[in-house]
């Protein structure tokens, strides 16, 4: 990011900066549909954006010639309160230019780590996930935020983030840093309770701390969980872990 690049944050509070560094405030952009607009726009940062797919999340239920009108409005609104022309009108398309976002910064990170753990690289998995917390300061939300598209996007960025701490827990502990791993594997479970590899290395790890007995309770409450919410059981491999915690094993 440069000196003369605009900033966009989408994840947790939403901030726009201008190549000047200033904050723009909210009334600046008028309305929360041409919020939505620059949120479309900079999902696919530097890439063209079909018209009618824009229109047709924004504006669905607008005659056509309503639906361009507004589209151009908020367009025009963006750029002014930007103070630059940073939307570029492509044939059928429109082109967001000169801005760094977060959300293409934190998904770059996350196929960097996903790459890092399939040549089972522990120290960049754990590096990027860190970098990735970084850049995560909530979920993305959005002004129509039960809309179909700001849900689908809420939900991959949830997933993303929940397999780059997953990776780095268990990554963590491997390299036998297990208080590193109780953090990240902690994160994980928040963000996807369900889900079962951070439950095992949350369990691994307070093991090897010696912290048995928090590490039979992380298994009682997921086994609870599992049962209460799907009906199901951990998996044979929690289940062998469990048993090896009981006899007195971590591994």
């Amino acid at each position: 990011m440069t000196a003369t690049t605009i900033e966009i944050r989408l994840l947790g509070d939403w901030g726009v900066r201008r190549h000047d560094g200033r904050l723009i405030d909210n009334h600046e952009w008028r309305t929360g549909k041409t919020r939505d607009l620059l949120r479309l726009l900079a999902l696919d940062n530097g890439h063209a954006v079909r018209t009618p797919a824009l229109i047709a999340k924004l504006w669905p239920d607008a005659s056509p010639d309503r639906a361009r009108a507004s589209l151009r409005t908020a367009a025009s609104q963006i750029r002014h309160a930007m103070g630059v022309n940073c939307i570029e009108r492509q044939p059928g398309h429109l082109v967001l230019r000169g801005c760094w976002v977060d959300v293409g910064e934190f998904v770059s990170v996350h196929h960097q780590a996903q790459r890092a753990a399939l040549r089972r690289d522990p120290y960049s998995v754990i590096a990027l996930a860190e970098a990735g917390e970084r850049l995560y300061r909530g979920d993305f939300h959005a002004y129509d935020d039960d809309s179909d598209w700001a849900s689908l996007q809420r939900s991959l960025l949830i997933d993303a983030r929940h397999q780059m701490l997953t990776d780095a827990a268990q990554s963590s502990v491997e390299l036998g840093q297990f208080r590193q791993a109780i953090e990240f594997a902690t994160l994980a479970i928040r963000a996807n309770p369900s889900s079962e590899g951070p439950h095992r290395s949350l369990m691994t790890a307070y093991a090897e701390l010696g912290e048995v007995g928090s590490a039979l309770r992380v298994f009682e409450s997921y086994r609870a969980r599992l049962a209460d919410e799907l009906g199901a059981d951990p998996s044979p491999q929690a289940t062998q872990l469990h048993l090896s915690l009981l006899r007195g094993a971590v591994r």
